[in-house]
């Protein structure tokens, strides 16, 4: 879910002004992944193993990536490098959409006010 930004109390000057610091910072970075880090325990199927009990085998980390409704990718996260990559890249991604979603706030808001979105007047 995208954070709202509180945009109607802030002049159109300041919100003209934030646009190209915005602008300036979204620049999408190569490794970025639309994806997310998910922890994981599991049972394994020996009925008298410990994790029957509550001590789950894990943590076992998956980099999930859903494409459609009801089609996901799941990858097992091998190793520490893998992990700390995999969190790299959805955070390089989740930065550069936050940056998105604030500039679309921005111009959504000035269009609400009847001004243009290129920042010249008519």
């Amino acid at each position: 879910m995208a954070r709202v930004y509180p945009l109607r109390r802030k002049s159109t000057l300041a919100l003209r002004q934030r646009k190209p610091a915005l602008l300036h910072r979204l620049s999408l970075p190569p490794q970025a992944i639309r994806a997310s880090v998910v922890e994981r325990f599991g049972t394994c199927g020996k009925p008298a193993c410990a994790c029957h009990q509550g001590r789950k085998h894990g943590p076992y980390y998956y980099l999930t990536q859903c494409l459609a409704p009801g089609r996901m990718q799941k990858f097992l996260l091998k190793s520490p490098d893998a992990q700390q990559a995999a969190r790299a890249a959805t955070d390089a991604f989740n930065r550069f959409y936050d940056g998105l979603e604030e500039l679309s706030q921005i111009n959504t808001e000035l269009f609400r006010r009847g001004e243009p979105l290129n920042g010249s007047r008519p």
